[in-house]
């Protein structure tokens, strides 16, 4: 997913997703910390909750249906973080499509993570008084004052995908309309949970994070949760790589973290893009087999290595065509003058050994989470 970034320079949005769902952020020294410690194990909690998330997910309806005819003939402009990162591209197709339906044209900003070409696609969409404005995985702080013209001027913004619902609102979000929230701290506790299930309560873990990415604090936040639920009892360390150190730093951290920690049996990586990292240090530590990998994205590079050996063990992730799709359904509500839902539950879906397969092989982009969500937004929606 688009990975928001503490501020970062705008190279460093560019880049989110260069390696599957990798992100940006400012550099800051490595450093690590620990936690967990005392009590117990609950392996049947942490069962039962990866269990919830192993099926393709069904389709929950994030509010009432109503009539969209009255958006037809209007204009959606979406200005996504960069238009180099595939989920920005895959997310807006979908949406475009989807609110073709309705007969609602969308137009797409092509930029390449830059504030200035920010700020020139917020002018334009103002400039040729679009009906609405979408943010895809854009920290709304960083064109703020665009915003607050969007609104002078009489057009909604609605943001989505930067960061999670729990999250509270930072700055610049006085002016956005309605967002639709990632869900990093969810994802976070399944990957918890899933090496407290799959060691029996015996979980050993290194948690890697960046401390400069926005969301990487939330996905660590319930991982943190995860263990205190699941199983006080069972270690974890913290080990930062800033974003900018990943390539030079991060294979290294992570097997000095292994070496140091000989009953280490977990790596829990907080995005994909650091799996290309974290896997090989597990075989340079000689833990290939003592030492899996739980994370967060469902990229189809890391769940191919899902299907070609046992180092990852399970990886979640969302649809980013029912991304699409929520985001049209957000989008048609503001236009139709009905009020934005809170959340519009896309789901999470959990793949390990014995589902993997169905994401494709080799895997592929929106495989393996069924297609309920079209024909429930359609029905929503009143269209066919």
């Amino acid at each position: 997913m688009t990975i928001p970034v503490k501020r970062a320079a705008p190279l460093l949005l560019a880049c989110a997703l260069a390696v599957g769902a990798i992100g940006c952020g400012s550099s800051k020294s490595s450093s690590s910390s620990s936690g967990g410690s005392g009590g117990g194990a609950d392996v049947a909690g942490a069962t039962a909750l990866v269990n919830k998330y192993l099926p393709v997910q069904s389709f929950t309806p994030p509010g009432p249906s109503f009539d969209t005819t009255k958006a037809r003939g209007k204009t959606v402009f979406i200005l996504p973080v960069s238009s180099n990162v595939p989920f920005n591209v895959l997310t807006g197709e979908a949406m475009t499509k989807a609110i073709a339906l309705a007969g609602v044209k969308a137009i797409t900003y092509s930029d390449q993570g830059q504030p200035s070409q920010w700020v020139q696609g917020m002018n334009t969409a103002i400039a040729r008084k679009v009906d609405l404005i979408d943010l895809i995985g854009l920290d709304p702080a960083a064109i703020a004052p665009q915003i607050a013209a969007a609104k002078q001027a009489g057009i909604p913004v609605l943001e989505d995908h930067f960061i999670d619902a729990k999250h509270p609102k930072p700055q610049g979000y006085q002016n956005v309309t309605a967002r639709i929230p990632a869900p990093y701290i969810e994802a976070g506790k399944l990957s918890a949970a899933y090496a407290v299930k799959d060691t029996k309560g015996n979980a050993n873990a290194i948690v890697i994070t960046s401390e400069d990415i926005l969301s990487a604090g939330d996905v660590v936040v319930d991982i943190k949760e995860g263990f205190k639920q699941f199983c006080t009892s069972c270690p974890y360390k913290i080990v930062n790589v800033p974003f900018n150190n990943w390539a030079s730093q991060m294979q290294t951290a992570t097997q000095s973290a292994l070496v140091q920690n000989p009953q280490a049996t977990y790596i829990i990586p907080v995005f994909d893009g650091m799996v290309q990292f974290a896997a090989p240090a597990v075989t340079a530590a000689n833990a290939t087999g003592r030492v899996k990998i739980a994370s967060y994205n469902a990229t189809p590079s890391v769940l191919q290595l899902m299907q070609q050996g046992n180092t990852i063990a399970m990886n979640s992730g969302e649809s980013y065509d029912w991304l699409g799709w929520a985001l049209a359904d957000d989008s048609l509500r503001i236009l139709t003058g009905n009020k934005p839902v809170p959340t519009e539950n896309v789901k999470l879906r959990a793949f390990v050994k014995s589902n993997v397969n169905e994401a494709g092989t080799p895997p592929q982009v929106n495989k393996g989470y069924g297609s309920a969500y079209i024909s429930g937004y359609k029905s929503l929606w009143g269209v066919k």
